[in-house]
């Protein structure tokens, strides 16, 4: 983590510019994309690990973060995260490796064989505080999860998820209850790096 640190030291500056909030300590290393950064808040001690997709699509003049992320939020390798409504994503949360959170489906309403040249359909997407989506885990437009809820690897979040929650599967349901965490619990204010 070292060297990780040293260069997100040095990009502070950058990414305090290029996003709308940028909180301190946090780490976005080595993206392979970021989309209109000025639409997205990030909070204090995030770590962004290589490889994420961070995008808001859509119109680069819209007002106040479209995608908002929380303090203490883990976002592993390979995620992608796409908002064009809305994305969520509460304190204490952690995001798997490979996993996607996209706000928006694509349709053939206007009836043209390639679904970029036709609208989409969106619906915000909300994570609770202290959730945990395993690897590969896909959450699809218009989906709450709770606070402190934990998503099994390959699961397709598509409906609601109540708080404290554990779901698996395509799609996911819940299979039982998180115990002994109190989502209302103070923070640990020390950087985890």
């Amino acid at each position: 983590m070292r060297p990780i640190v040293w260069r997100s030291r040095l990009m502070r500056p950058y990414n305090a510019h290029r996003f709308g909030a940028f909180g301190a300590g946090s780490i976005v290393h080595k993206p392979t994309w970021v989309y209109n950064a000025h639409l997205m808040a990030i909070g204090a001690h995030v770590l962004v690990l290589t490889g994420a997709s961070l995008s808001v699509e859509g119109s680069p003049e819209r007002d106040g973060p479209v995608l908002s992320i929380g303090d203490r939020v883990g976002i592993r390798p390979a995620v992608t995260i796409s908002a064009s409504e809305r994305v969520t994503i509460e304190d204490d949360v952690i995001i798997g490796s490979f996993s996607s959170i996209v706000d928006s489906d694509h349709t053939f309403d206007l009836g043209r064989p390639n679904v970029m040249h036709n609208p989409s359909r969106t619906a915000p997407i909300q994570i609770g505080r202290g959730t945990w989506l395993a690897e590969r885990v896909a959450v699809l437009k218009g989906v709450t999860i709770g606070r402190c809820c934990m998503v099994g690897a390959n699961s397709v979040v598509r409906e609601d998820l109540p708080d404290y929650s554990i779901a698996v599967g395509v799609p996911a349901r819940v299979v039982g209850k998180v115990e002994g965490v109190d989502a209302d619990a103070p923070p640990i204010t020390a950087a985890l790096w």
